[in-house]
Order: C-alpha cells, then sequence, then structure tokens
C-alpha cells in the first residue's frame, strides 16, 4: 500500500514522486521535454485510450493482473469515454500516461497501478504514433479519392478542348485539358497506391516493446496486435520501439502527393491571370483588395502554394529531429500536417469541380504560336518522304520568316512552305494549302495523336474508362481497409465488456 509521503500524483509524470527516485518537483523545462506540452498529445488520446483497453484485456486473459481489477479499471475507462475522452484525458496532465494517471485517481494505487504491468512509455509512443497514422491514412486516402473522381469527371467533358501543351512555359505542342487532366489523374492514382502500401507497412503493432527489450512477464503480443487491428506484430523490439521511420515514410509519400499538386496548382494560378484568361474560379475561392477594386485574388490558390511551401518546412525539421532522443517529437507537426493536406484536397477539388474554362480562349491560344510545328514536320516526311531532321530544318526557317514577316500560323501559305524549302534545300516542296492547313489544325494535331496515352478524344476517354475502374477499385480497397479497423475496434469493446461482465 501507498504511504502518505508517496500518495500524491505528480505533475506531469505522474510517476515523477518526491521522495521516489528524485527529491524534487519537476522544473518547467522538464515538464516540457516530458510529457510536453499536452496538447501536443491531443490527436493521440485515441490510440492511448485503445492500448489502454487492449493492454488490460491482454493482461487479465493471461492471468497477468487479478480479474476483478482489470474489470474495474475498464469500466472506468468506459465511463471516461461518456464523460469525453479528450476533456478528461487533457485535464489529467498526464499526456500518454493519462489513462493510468486517471485510473490511480479514481480507483488508487492499489488498482489503477497495475496497468503499467509490461510496457512503458515507449509502448504509448510508438504505439500511438502507428495508431493514430493509421486513422490518418484512411481519411486522406478517402478525400485522395474524391479529388480523382473531381479531376476524371472534368476530363471527360474536355476530351475535345485544345489546348497548348506549354514546355518550359512555351508553346510546344498541342493537348487537350482532358489530356492535361488526366495526367493528374495517373499521378493521384500511383499516390494512392503509395499511401496504401505505406498504410500496410505502418500497420503493424508495436505494442509489448516496452523500452526496446520488451519484458520478463509473458506478454501475448499477437492478442494486443488483434485487438488494437493491426495486422502484424513487429519482429524486434529494438526496430518497434525506436524505429520512427513509418513517421518518415509518410512525409514521403505526402511529399510526393504535394510536389503532383503543387504542379497543377501553380499552372492554375497562371491560368487563371488576364494575360492567360483560361479559367475563372469561384468566387468563394477568392478574396478582394482593400484598395484596387477591380481584383479578384484566387486566395485559395494562393494557400494551397504557401500550404505545400509549408509541409516541406515541416518535413525537413522532422528529418533533423529524427536523429533526436526524442522520435516521437520529430513527427509531431505529422498530424497537422494530415489534416492541412485532407483541407488541401478537398479545397482543389472544390476548385476544379466549379471553376469555368473558357475553351475558346483555350482554342485561340492553341493555333496562336507554332504549337502544329512538328506537325507540320510531320506532313513533310509523309506527304513528300523527307528525313525527319531536313523536315525540321525547314519548318525552323518557316517559323523565322514568318515571326520576321508578322505572319500567324494560320497566314502561312504553300509559297511560304516553298521559300523556307528553297533556302535550306535548294528547291521547292510543293505541300499543298489544304495539307499545311490539317497540319496546323490544333483539334486535327490532337486527334492524330492515338497511340496509347495521347491526346486524341477517343485515348482520352479511353484513359478515362481506365482511370475510372481503378478508382472503383481503390474505393473497395478502402472500404476493407476502414472494416478491419471498425471491426477491431468493436472486438475490443466487446472483450472488455466481457471481462467486466465475468467479474
Amino acid at each position: 500500500m501507498a504511504t502518505t509521503l508517496y500518495s500524491s500524483v505528480a505533475r506531469g509524470e505522474h510517476y515523477r514522486k518526491k521522495g521516489g527516485r528524485l527529491n524534487e518537483e519537476a522544473d518547467e523545462s522538464v515538464l516540457r521535454q516530458k510529457p510536453g506540452d499536452p496538447a501536443e498529445y491531443v490527436p493521440l488520446f485515441p490510440a492511448f485510450h485503445a492500448l489502454d483497453k487492449a493492454h488490460l484485456v491482454m493482461l487479465a486473459e493471461e492471468n497477468l493482473i487479478p480479474r476483478r481489477d482489470a474489470a474495474r479499471m475498464l469500466a472506468a475507462l468506459l465511463e471516461m469515454e461518456k464523460q469525453g475522452l479528450q476533456e478528461v484525458r487533457l485535464a489529467t496532465g498526464g499526456a500518454m500516461h493519462s489513462g493510468e494517471h486517471y485510473l490511480i485517481e479514481h480507483l488508487g494505487e492499489e488498482v489503477g497501478g497495475r496497468i503499467h504491468l509490461g510496457r512503458s512509455s515507449g509502448d504509448m509512443g510508438s504505439v500511438g504514433g502507428h495508431y493514430t497514422l493509421r486513422a490518418a491514412y484512411l481519411e486522406v486516402m478517402a478525400d485522395l479519392l474524391e479529388l480523382r473522381q473531381a479531376v476524371i469527371g472534368l476530363a471527360s467533358q474536355h476530351a475535345e478542348s485544345v489546348m497548348p501543351h506549354y514546355t518550359r512555359h512555351q508553346h510546344g505542342q498541342t493537348t487537350t485539358l482532358g489530356h492535361y487532366l488526366m495526367a493528374l489523374a495517373f499521378e493521384l492514382e500511383r499516390d494512392f497506391e503509395r499511401l496504401e502500401q505505406a498504410y500496410h507497412r505502418n500497420n503493424q503493432s508495436t505494442a509489448g516493446c516496452g523500452a526496446g527489450t520488451g519484458s520478463d512477464f509473458p506478454l501475448n503480443r499477437r492478442r494486443t496486435a488483434e485487438l488494437l487491428g493491426f495486422e502484424a506484430v513487429m519482429q524486434n523490439t529494438k526496430d518497434a520501439y525506436a524505429s520512427v521511420d513509418y513517421g518518415l515514410e509518410a512525409y514521403g509519400a505526402l511529399a510526393v502527393l504535394l510536389a503532383n499538386l503543387g504542379r497543377v496548382i501553380d499552372d492554375l494560378f497562371l491560368w487563371y491571370t488576364y494575360e492567360f484568361r483560361l479559367v475563372d474560379f469561384a468566387d468563394r475561392y477568392c478574396g478582394t483588395s482593400s484598395i484596387m477594386a477591380q481584383k479578384k485574388n484566387p486566395h485559395a490558390i494562393m494557400w494551397l502554394q504557401e500550404s505545400v511551401s509549408q509541409f516541406y518546412g515541416k518535413m525537413a525539421g522532422a528529418f533533423q529531429q529524427v536523429r533526436s532522443l526524442s522520435g516521437l517529437g520529430a513527427l509531431k507537426e505529422l498530424w497537422t500536417s494530415f489534416e492541412d493536406l485532407r483541407l488541401m484536397l478537398r479545397t482543389l477539388g472544390g476548385i476544379l469541380t466549379t471553376m469555368k474554362v473558357n475553351t475558346g480562349r483555350m482554342g485561340e491560344l492553341a493555333g496562336a504560336f507554332w504549337a502544329q510545328a512538328a506537325d507540320l514536320s510531320g506532313a513533310m516526311v509523309n506527304e513528300k518522304g523527307l528525313p525527319w531532321r531536313t523536315a525540321y530544318q525547314i519548318t525552323a526557317i518557316l517559323v523565322r520568316q514568318s515571326i520576321e514577316a508578322g505572319k500567324t500560323p494560320a497566314q502561312v501559305t504553300p509559297a511560304d512552305v516553298d521559300r523556307a524549302a528553297r533556302q535550306y534545300t535548294g528547291e521547292p516542296l510543293g505541300l499543298s494549302d489544304a495539307v499545311i492547313r490539317r497540319a496546323l489544325d490544333p483539334l486535327s494535331c490532337a486527334s492524330a495523336r492515338t497511340l496509347i496515352g495521347g491526346p486524341a478524344p477517343q485515348e482520352v476517354r479511353r484513359q478515362v474508362a481506365a482511370a475510372t475502374e481503378t478508382l472503383v477499385r481503390d474505393r473497395s480497397t478502402l472500404a476493407s481497409l476502414e472494416e478491419q479497423v471498425r471491426a477491431a475496434e468493436a472486438g475490443l469493446n466487446r472483450a472488455a465488456e466481457a471481462i467486466i461482465a465475468s467479474a
């Protein structure tokens, strides 16, 4: 039985009692290091709570603690849920040990002091990280599926909306908005696959790792993993205790996803300018100026750009901090990064599904400045049997001469082509006006690219169909993963209630 000297619960670390190993109360700097700001642990509270219940169930089933005491503690934890899990745990000030703190305060150390048998702060932190990240993965994967649906839907509407394909912000060749969007759709498809793979590697139980060497008590690690809904048990307790590569991999997966989104976000920002006027955003995603009344600033797009940059800053900090002693501390920004990403995905989806696309302006720009030059060279090869490089050089001369003469591609004549050919080969080419017009027509150029992955409208529609099929499959995958977690949560509650009933 605890004596009066040691009966009080210590501030911060409840087990750090004055008169035990240490003779002074913790300084504020110590509390900042461990357990740290209690508010930082709020996202982890559901994980700590689930582990408290699962650990108690396992200890009772293995007869490592009296079943009656396990039942009393489980009943108290269920009562905590009714009172408000977050509020109660935050009020204890015990952070990851808020469950034990609560149980000792309400049931006394004679009962509540039994919950920590065979585990350490390492179990709490590592399980908390894996468990919380698992939920974050599922939420982001769900939002990513919705964005993919929006992108695919918009692409299907614009399979024939021609526009320049920009390379280095210069007119390169001809594409369609549908083809552009399908590139994003397939990137997001791979992002989902990366997140799913990372999810499975993360969904491993570290419970039972202790302080890195496990415990000499016969803990049933597989049972705890089952109760928590993990797919397997990590095979080395040092690895389970100390490794945070699961969190760094999450940063990596999000970094690739944000790189894919960032390119499109930057393009939309540019396309929205008056000089481009390719798209117009819904007013809800814009703001204005306090002095320039004409302004319709794309504030949502600006926020998306800033959020991408801020994420990479957080990631760099995490990779540096992971070298310190506090692995979980290195990941403290990860939960907010996932929340920010979820809002980013929903925001971008909303922007895409509500924006107005200026297809007339896109078509105008598509034919304005020689985006069909390569197609004209191809026509010379097909019609006159020229080597590709010879046709390329004739076209290059034609473009230069046309610019110098102030002619647009639409104004080019067979005589202009012959003039360029004579300058390079000494002979006229004799390309007909019909061939030239067809080669310089944006939609004809896009439609001719029927190869797998090309921008031809029928090929874009095939891509849409393929991406839709994969989207359906991935929705099924996500539903299965979510059901596995729900089933584990229900199983844990049934096990806890069974022990309470039996006692």
